[in-house]
């Protein structure tokens, strides 16, 4: 490959490939540069040093995952129903990574927990479009009128077990869609605009 046609993307294609088939701790620069056949200071001109290009690697996967939510989010059906979509699909993306190419879940897993700017950007960007979704159950009187950022954070803790990683081992488990549903289920009605206690007269 000529140098001046070396952009980002084949960079980060190249970096998971040899990823792959080395993991991420053996993985360095002059094995990227190698699988590109360029020198390893033309990576030098995209990234300053390695945990920079480890990150962005991370950080596009986990772009994989939050945009089909992006998606849901931007539907027109009634938000608890978006809700209880958003949530399985979250759970579901992540299983399936999983179960599909284990090997790639756990290094990038181990990328993302290395880089806390990753992590929480990703986070953070998970609880805005729960807080979105929850804004708009509250605006339809469907959903009680509480804060909904604290709604979206509470919702996303319930359901962790389903979504992050250090649970990886339980998610082969043949019963696991119906535990899924049943905390979702159970998050929902929770939240759901009838279940607001009723003041008392003279209070």
């Amino acid at each position: 490959m000529n140098n001046f046609l070396l952009d980002k993307e084949a960079i980060l294609n190249a970096a998971e490939d040899v990823i792959r088939k080395y993991g991420p701790a053996k993985t360095n620069l002059t094995d990227i540069a190698k699988a590109l056949k360029v020198s390893h200071a033309a990576l030098y001109r995209h990234y300053d040093n390695k945990a920079q290009l480890f990150e962005e690697v991370a950080e596009r996967w986990l772009n994989t995952i939050s945009l089909p939510l992006a998606s849901i989010v931007k539907e027109t059906y009634p938000p608890e129903l978006k809700l209880k979509s958003y949530l399985e699909t979250l759970c579901r993306i992540k299983r399936q990574n999983a179960m599909d190419d284990p090997e790639m879940f756990e290094n990038y897993s181990a990328l993302t927990a290395a880089s806390e700017r990753v992590l929480s950007k990703h986070t953070e960007h998970l609880f805005e479009q729960l807080e979105s979704i929850i804004k708009q159950g509250i605006h339809t009187k469907v959903l009680i009128d509480q804060n909904p950022r604290q709604l979206a954070i509470a919702i996303f803790t319930a359901t962790t077990r389903f979504h992050y990683p250090a649970f990886v081992s339980e998610w082969s488990d043949t019963q696991i869609d119906v535990k899924v549903n049943s905390v979702i289920e159970i998050c929902i009605r929770g939240i759901e605009q009838k279940n607001q206690p009723t003041s008392t007269p003279g209070c």
